[in-house]
């Protein structure tokens, strides 16, 4: 088959489950009709299809033919004969280090040009591919690393992924794979003979072995206190020459017998008194191991990873102890496979901690093989050598990552109250995985918590405690046990701050934290208790703008829950502190809001003069207007406020200027202007609202406090038959009928007066106008909640008592 192109093109070709797939690097069409009925003794189907930038055609071939794929001119030629072709050139991938000082593979391929990520490639997983120009350059056989394989190729590149966090680029004529942590690049030698494994492999032969089994079983014979009272006098009294050598024997002797903290002081010594003992494998080496044994971790990669012992196969056995232990297993299953063959030999204590280290990192990686070979082949040693309890929980460990639910729980359930306390805590935690996983019935979710809780408490550190954090923190959370739920998320925020679960733990909450006082779902707790879990929690408040929005629900709560010092408190930090330009401007108008409903105009009008801008949106700057002449006309600046009203037009500006004459006891105007605002209420058969009563009583008491007895008149003969009909009726019946000549009469309409709440009438108005710029309102107190003013209160000369609300 021939491909032509009118210029020279990249490409690449692989067979797989009698697929041939061949991806070239243009965007020209290949046109499907032009490949049916060719070749019809080899190929039985044919399709063509375009992913990214590249042109695909997959043929699905009759047995298996031999194929070859060669550059013809500007195209390129499938053959499927027996002979043919031209001449291939096979790739001859290499270890690197990138820029980051990472380990990547690199691919020299010269006339690369490209590399094309394909969906769906062979076994339906995603293949990247790359191709290039002529002469062939083809992948002869499959090549296996840890984290991703090399696919045969007829030509070009074919990387296959094992880990989701591979990245393949292309570089100058060659791919470099990669991934963030860098690579494990061991070869996966499993199914190759001895021979082929040597061949693969570019270490060096293989150095004496580090730990001496059999001189370590020596050392464990007889009393340890003689032991070491002997070497601790030969390592006193041993000239010059010999004691590097005295001492590094003491150290192995702890080391041995398990004193991991008494064999640093030798080895620290020897290296500090000895500068060729720096360099020495062994006392390297034990150092790694005295670090490994105490679990200090970061010192051990250190140690192993000195250059004198660096590429031993040894020593990559212990890193990967570690590496399993900080949970990098695929890093860690690479380096057990490279040294499993010391492994054998060493005592049978250090061999039952590798393979447990072994079959953990294999369960973490799906290799059922490898798990599975470890756990018999600790169950094949002596019982007296390995906890029979924790092999237990491997074995249940091992059916549950291999599908069988039933017999893993069933290994689980007895082990809960296994006398070992970490195999009874991680039993307890993997039963309730299990059991949320397959949604079993018979762990109850009531039990499940118990058990965790339980397990939370009595086992601090390492993986089961995290672990079991983070599944508590899940169960709570579908309980909806909020409270329960942060508390453990600040633990572990606590506790294992650099830990990924912990890091998702965190984000978790914190978009749950979010959803709760931004999305409404705090409005199903009580106020009281939603507040209490935003202060008690704060922590979890996301940062920037959903924040300050979250920061602004609250204020408004508590509002709602008349704390108006603790609302403006919170909106005036954002104020000063989060916000600036026309954002800060609008929470200063919430501020001001606040501020007027507390009685304090003062600080009001102070919020407002603070966030001053020349540039504000029109109603930014309007709705700012009317709450600075609401605090300048209770402030008893009555001229003032109606300056800055002179322009403005509105139904709540024609509130605000009925309320400014109220509170500055221009009777006559204010009662016409409450009456204005009526309007035609009066006619018809509907009731008067609530507003419309105040609006009516409001008016009444002005035009009698005026004397103005027409006007006054004039209301009585409108509503009067409404108000009649209204909870008022008593009330508008003796004040359209005072005498203003009359004390008692006076001090009754006082108590009236003193019991207007203008500012809220015209809050309401404001925040029906303006909802973006305003705070919650306060709920209205109950009926009887204040009692009436005394007497003393309304005993005026001359006018009612002025009133903020």
């Amino acid at each position: 088959l021939d491909f032509r192109f009118p210029r020279p093109t990249g490409a690449a070709a692989f067979l797989d489950s009698g697929t041939m797939t061949l991806v070239f690097d243009t965007r020209d069409t290949i046109d499907p009709a032009d490949l049916t009925g060719r070749l019809p003794q080899q190929i039985e189907d044919s399709t063509v299809s375009r992913e990214g930038k590249a042109t695909l055609v997959r043929l699905r071939l009759a047995g298996q033919p031999l194929a070859r794929f060669f550059a013809d001119g500007n195209g390129w030629s499938l053959d499927l004969a027996e002979e043919g072709g031209g001449p291939a050139a096979a790739i001859e991938p290499r270890r690197g280090v990138d820029e980051r000082g990472q380990t990547i593979l690199a691919v020299p391929m010269p006339g690369l040009t490209g590399v094309h990520w394909l969906e769906s490639g062979p076994a339906g997983l995603p293949v990247a591919v790359a191709t290039t120009l002529g002469p062939t350059r083809l992948t002869p056989k499959p090549y296996r690393f840890v984290e991703f394989g090399l696919l045969p190729t007829a030509q070009g590149l074919a990387v296959q992924p094992r880990s989701d966090d591979i990245v393949t680029r292309a570089g100058t004529n060659e791919v470099r794979i990669g991934r963030a942590g860098g690579l494990t690049v061991s070869l996966d030698l499993s199914g190759q003979d001895g021979t082929q494994a040597a061949a693969q492999s570019d270490q060096p032969p293989p150095a004496p072995p580090l730990l001496d089994p059999e001189r370590w079983a020596k050392l464990r014979l007889g009393s340890p206190q003689e032991q070491a009272r002997a070497l601790i006098q030969d390592a006193a009294g041993a000239s010059r020459s010999h004691k590097s050598e005295a001492r590094l024997a003491l150290a192995r002797f702890y080391l041995a017998n398990h004193l991991a903290p008494e064999a640093l002081g030798p080895l620290d010594a020897l290296m500090r008194d000895d500068q060729p003992m720096r360099a020495n494998r062994e006392a390297l080496f034990l150092k790694g191991v005295a670090a490994a044994q105490m679990h200090r971790n970061p010192e051990a990669l250190a140690a192993f990873e000195a250059a004198p012992i660096k590429d031993d196969a040894e020593a990559s056995l212990w890193r990967a102890l570690i590496e399993q232990r900080l949970n990098r297993n695929a890093q860690a299953l690479a380096g057990f496979r490279r040294g499993e063959a010391f492994l054998e030999r060493y005592p049978a204590d250090l061999q039952g901690e590798f393979r447990e280290a072994m079959t953990r990192a294999a369960l973490a990686t799906q290799d059922m093989g490898m798990a599975e070979r470890q756990v018999q082949a600790l169950a094949d040693m002596p019982r007296d050598s390995f906890d029979q309890e924790k092999l237990a929980l491997l074995q249940a460990m091992l059916d549950d990552a291999s599908g069988r639910a039933d017999i893993a729980m069933n290994g689980y359930r007895p082990l809960f109250e296994a006398t070992s306390r970490p195999v009874a805590a991680e039993a307890q935690l993997r039963a309730v995985k299990l059991a949320d996983t397959d949604k079993r019935s018979d762990l109850k979710v009531d039990e499940a918590v118990a058990r965790l809780e339980t397990v939370s408490v009595v086992w601090r550190g390492g993986r089961v405690e995290i672990e079991a954090l983070a599944e508590l923190n899940r169960l709570y959370t579908d309980q909806k046990r909020w409270r329960d739920a942060f508390l453990i998320a600040r633990r572990a925020n606590e506790n294992f701050p650099d830990d990924p679960l912990t890091r998702r733990m965190h984000d978790e909450t914190a978009q749950r934290f979010a959803e709760l006082f931004a999305d409404g779902g705090a409005d199903k707790l009580p106020r009281i208790d939603a507040l209490a879990l935003f202060y008690d929690f704060k922590e979890f408040l996301p940062i920037g703008r959903r924040g300050d929005e979250i920061t602004r629900l609250l204020a408004d709560r508590l509002v709602e829950l008349d704390l108006l010092d603790q609302a403006a408190e919170i909106l005036k930090y954002q104020m000063d502190r989060r916000l600036t330009g026309a954002a800060r401007s609008t929470v200063a108008a919430r501020l001001a809001m606040i501020d007027l409903m507390n009685g304090k105009p003062a600080d009001a009008v102070r919020a407002l003069n603070a966030t001053r801008l020349v540039e504000l949106p029109a109603d930014v700057r309007r709705a700012r207007l009317l709450l600075e002449s609401k605090a300048l006309s209770d402030l008893s600046r009555t001229d003032q406020a109606f300056e800055m009203l002179e322009s403005e037009r509105g139904p709540e500006v024609d509130r605000l200027r009925a309320d400014i004459y109220w509170t500055g006891r221009r009777w006559r105007e204010a009662g016409e202007a409450y009456e204005r605002i009526l309007d035609e209420s009066w006619r018809g058969d509907s009731p008067l609202t609530d507003s419309q009563r105040a609006d009516v009583m409001r008016a009444g008491i002005s035009y009698v406090m005026a004397n103005e007895a027409l006007s006054l008149d004039r209301l009585r003969s409108k509503f009067a038959p409404k108000m009649a009909q209204s909870a008022d009726a008593r009330t508008f019946a003796f004040m359209t009928g005072a005498n203003r000549n009359k004390a008692a009469d006076i001090r009754e309409l006082a108590r009236a007066a003193a019991s207007a709440d203008t500012i809220s009438e015209f809050l309401k108005a404001y925040r029906e106008r303006y909802p973006a710029y305003s705070a919650a309102m306060r709920k209205p107190q109950p009926p009887g909640a204040a009692g009436p003013a005394p007497a003393s209160q309304g005993a005026a000369a001359d006018g009612a008592p002025q009133s903020n609300g």
